[in-house]
């Protein structure tokens, strides 16, 4: 296709807010459009696609997976487009309404976008660019200061699904933190729907575990208050997925950078060894014996029978308050008494089928949640 996208292009993106027949029959001829698109005009595909009115519905989700499908098509050629289109991944989860399809069919429009959209030959400074140009938008959607709910939980699968990406190791180290402390503000604060959020905090401990564990204290403290939501929610999946995440920081962080949580985490997998859902009672089982295991390793004379925690257990799981420096930003400092952050979002997961989370690889086109223990050249193994 030539420079002019023509009439017919146009009729087919009208065709887009029509009835579902007219909008399928649309999707199938853009699809073919896209395939043979040139590269001089997809600036004009990119910016008229991005102004369909209905690009944040359920069908829209399926209009931005028009985005994936360019990325595979034209691979490193969208990478100058990638400002352009997140403002309609972000648009599109404003408005979808909690929709677990539309919320996956952006994650994999990112997930192409930074697989795609960066190759071998890249340079490493255009690669960081373009990792930051997909990172941003979605981390700073994270913290759902206008509770903007669906933004806050499509975000937090997206992003997952950009660090599970291989590109993802040319992220600047400013950016990998910035996910992290607007993570851990997000997780602190939610007190609903966090699976999405928690399932982020496990790819980012696979993948960049040294940035993680300064911010490792606050997330535990996040993930015991959750687990506590989940027993008064009676949630069994928000349990699940509590207690796996705390045994996944334990896995593959330092010990060190949250040694001080280990007998709070202990007595909290104690208590669930009553639980009234097996796979819950198991991963609570399973927790315990890696917090004996690491505790012993730490100090050999641990008595198990006799672990007192160093704070009440009287009440639910409380956080401490919230501090900022004087110029406004948050402190965090694992060798001071922790800092939590504060902040409004909440965050609902995209695992499907199984309560029970496999710890395997994932797709990188999708935003499944995923458990392994550190594997990759860029995590080195520490000593068990």
């Amino acid at each position: 296709m030539g420079r002019n996208l023509g009439s017919a292009f146009r009729q087919e993106l009208a065709n887009l807010d029509k009835d579902p027949d007219s909008h399928k029959t649309a999707m199938s001829n853009l699809r073919s459009i896209v395939k043979g698109l040139d590269a001089r005009v997809i600036h004009v595909f990119v910016a008229q696609l991005s102004e369909v009115k209905e690009i944040g519905s359920e069908s829209g989700g399926y209009t931005v997976s028009l985005f994936e499908d360019l990325a595979r098509a034209h691979g490193v050629k969208i990478a100058p487009h990638v400002e352009i289109i997140m403002p309609a991944i972000i648009r599109t989860l404003s408005s979808s309404e909690g929709s677990l399809p539309v919320q996956q069919a952006c994650a994999k429009a990112v997930a192409a976008m930074a697989r795609y959209g960066i190759d071998p030959t890249t340079p490493e400074d255009k690669k960081m660019i373009v990792v930051h140009s997909l990172c941003k938008p979605l981390s700073d959607s994270l913290i759902d200061s206008q509770h903007k709910q669906h933004l806050a939980l499509g975000s937090a699968l997206c992003l997952k699904s950009l660090v599970d990406c291989d590109n993802w190791r040319s992220a600047s180290g400013e950016v990998v933190n910035n996910v992290c402390q607007s993570l851990a503000v997000a997780l602190e604060a939610t007190s609903s729907e966090a699976n999405s959020h928690m399932a982020l905090v496990m790819a980012l401990a696979k993948h960049n575990p040294f940035t993680v564990e300064a911010y490792a204290r606050l997330l535990v403290k996040s993930g015991l208050r959750i687990l506590d939501l989940g027993v008064v929610e009676e949630d069994s999946q928000k349990r699940l997925l509590a207690i796996q995440m705390l045994n996944f920081l334990m896995k593959n962080l330092n010990p060190k950078s949250i040694y001080s949580e280990f007998e709070l985490i202990y007595q909290e997998m104690e208590k669930h060894q009553k639980d009234e859902i097996h796979y819950v009672k198991m991963a609570a089982h399973e927790t315990m014996r890696q917090v004996e295991r690491l505790i012993r390793e730490a100090d050999p004379k641990f008595d198990a029978e006799n672990c007192k925690s160093r704070i009440s257990l009287g009440g639910s799981i409380k956080s401490t308050p919230s501090l900022r420096a004087d110029d406004g930003s948050y402190l965090n400092n694992q060798d001071e008494d922790d800092v939590l952050f504060s902040g409004v979002a909440s965050g609902r997961t995209a695992v499907s089928g199984s309560p029970l989370v496999n710890y395997g690889d994932s797709n990188q086109d999708t935003g499944y949640v995923i458990e392994s223990p550190r594997i990759g050249n860029q995590v080195k193994k520490k000593p068990l």
